[in-house]
C-alpha cells in the first residue's frame, strides 16, 4: 500500500478503521454496562427495650426535712 492509495481511498480506510475500532469497543461497553447492581444491605434489627421500669424511675416519697 502506497501513499497514493491512501490519498484516493482515505474515506474507505477511515471507515474500515472505525469498524475495527467498534468491534473492540462495543463488546467492552456492553460487558461493563450490564453488570448487575450490588446486593442491597439487609436492615439490621433494632434492639428491644424492656418494658419494666428501672428502680430510679419509680416515685418514692422523700422524707420531709422537718418531721413532727
Amino acid at each position: 500500500m502506497n501513499r497514493s492509495f491512501f490519498a484516493r481511498e482515505w474515506g474507505a480506510v477511515t471507515f474500515v478503521l472505525t469498524v475495527l475500532l467498534g468491534i473492540v469497543i462495543v463488546p467492552i461497553a456492553l460487558v461493563l454496562g450490564n453488570k448487575p447492581p450490588p446486593p442491597q444491605a439487609l436492615p439490621t434489627p433494632t434492639p428491644t427495650i424492656s418494658a419494666s421500669p428501672s428502680p430510679a424511675a419509680t416515685a418514692q416519697p422523700s422524707p420531709s426535712p422537718t418531721a413532727r
